[in-house]
């Protein structure tokens, strides 16, 4: 069995000198990663200070920094200005899954299309892996249950799977995966994806007023890109939801 000790005697030459070919900083890292994941340090603790690593390991300064930015720049530490470094408190190396709780599930619900475009804007289409100056699809789209919006959802999606004559219809999209489904045979509720959500306050006018938020209220904003087999992102979106209808749940699988 590997014990801390091992470490520290490849690195300090105790017991026959024993040497490795990695390079300190990495020794160093494994060391330390290992005293993370059995336990010598919990989420949340303080870790090792630079000095400490020079004494502990009798390495240099810069050798000392390297370790520790291997750590943290793979997210198993945080470093804070003038506080010292800590052990990130985030889940890693478990697999959990995220679950959008929705509240209004009982509910009857309904989505209003309220604008299709075809448009050019250069922050979208960054989004898209498009050229600056190529057009795409914009589909703003409200979410209702029992008559109250929700979600405002703005959806671009790449020109060559809207059919130009269909764009003119706005009930043809009050699902836009059915419609891609339909006409293209795509299943982009199968489709790879990521999402991002923040909160944010307040909530932007436009989308404010659409929600029937009062006054400065926050909303979740989330942003959804969906790829396609090949990689190609197909749909970008950005969509706000009310505060009092967000929930996420997360739990070990």
């Amino acid at each position: 069995m590997i014990t801390t000790d091992y470490y520290i005697n490849q690195l300090s030459g105790k017991k026959g000198e024993v040497r490795m070919s990695i390079p300190k900083y990495q020794q160093i890292k494994q060391n330390l990663l290992y005293e993370i994941n059995n336990g010598k340090f919990l989420p949340g603790d303080k870790f090792y200070s630079e000095a400490e690593l020079k004494r502990k390991y009798n390495v240099s300064g810069i050798t000392a920094i390297k370790a520790l930015q291997c750590l943290t720049n793979e997210g198993y530490l945080v470093r804070y200005q003038g506080k010292g470094t800590y052990v990130s408190k985030a889940k890693r190396g478990k697999i959990v899954k995220f679950s959008d709780i929705e509240k209004y599930k009982d509910g009857a619900e309904r989505t209003e299309v309220l604008e299709i475009r075809r448009m050019k804007d250069p922050r979208i289409a960054a989004q898209l892996e498009l050229e600056p100056e190529e057009e795409f699809y914009h589909i703003k789209r409200l979410r209702l249950v029992d008559d109250k919006p929700i979600f405002v959802q703005n959806s671009y999606v790449i020109t060559e799977f809207i059919r130009e004559e269909d764009a003119k219809d706005k009930e043809k999209f009050t699902s836009i995966y059915g419609k891609l489904r339909q006409d293209f045979g795509i299943d982009l509720y199968q489709a790879d994806s990521k999402e991002i959500t923040e909160i944010v306050f307040p909530a932007p006018e436009e989308e404010s007023r659409l929600l029937e938020l009062e006054g400065r209220e926050p909303s979740a904003f989330i942003r959804r890109y969906t790829y396609l087999f090949d990689g190609r992102t197909i749909e970008y979106i950005e969509g706000y939801k009310r505060w009092d209808y967000f929930s996420i749940e997360i739990e070990p699988i």
